[in-house]
């Protein structure tokens, strides 16, 4: 298997956008989505987002979901987070997993994450196959598939003035599919 080179500046990126996400917070909607009815809150959950490597350290990635009781049907409805059902890990970085395992093994994308400073298991990965998800755009860049849904967690990308990074990451898009 050919060895993966990343540029330093794009595992900057992603491992910085993903460090932003630690503490937001997602919020439901005011309409219950099985009845209708009103919705009143009910907690905050903490869920783990990821773990990355930052100073040679892990540190994980936590967002906070609300919940809400419906005051009709009296269901419990979690704000939408950016979490797969019954996944452990954040959406873009299991995108980044399901696309990649169209051409590489778990193990081999586990190592390639490694290298973007993101800490998860190839059993992990392994696990992520059988989810079931919408079509997934991502951008091939020397045979590693980025997802959009992670390179847009950087907020670098969403700023106008198309910095150094931001052109870096417009050349990556030129092999979107």
């Amino acid at each position: 298997m050919k060895k993966v080179a990343i540029p330093p500046v794009v595992s900057d990126i992603i491992k910085n956008g993903i460090a932003n996400i630690d503490g937001a917070v997602f919020e439901s909607g005011e309409v219950c989505p099985f009845c209708g009815g009103a919705l009143r809150g009910h907690d905050t959950k903490k869920k783990k987002f990821a773990s990355i490597t930052e100073n040679n350290q892990r540190r994980n990635i936590f967002v906070n979901v609300k919940r809400s009781r419906c005051t009709n049907c009296k269901k419990l409805v979690y704000a939408k987070a950016p979490f797969y059902e019954n996944t452990r890990v954040g959406s873009p970085i299991a995108d980044f997993c399901l696309v990649n395992l169209k051409i590489h093994p778990a193990n081999h994308i586990s190592k390639i994450l490694k290298k973007l400073n993101i800490l998860i298991s190839p059993a992990a990965v392994r696990n992520l196959s059988s989810l079931k998800t919408e079509e997934i755009v991502y951008i091939d860049f020397h045979g590693i598939f980025f997802p959009l849904s992670l390179l847009n967690l950087s907020e670098n990308l969403k700023d106008e003035n198309f910095g150094g990074v931001n052109l870096m990451m417009l050349q990556m898009m030129k092999n979107l599919r």
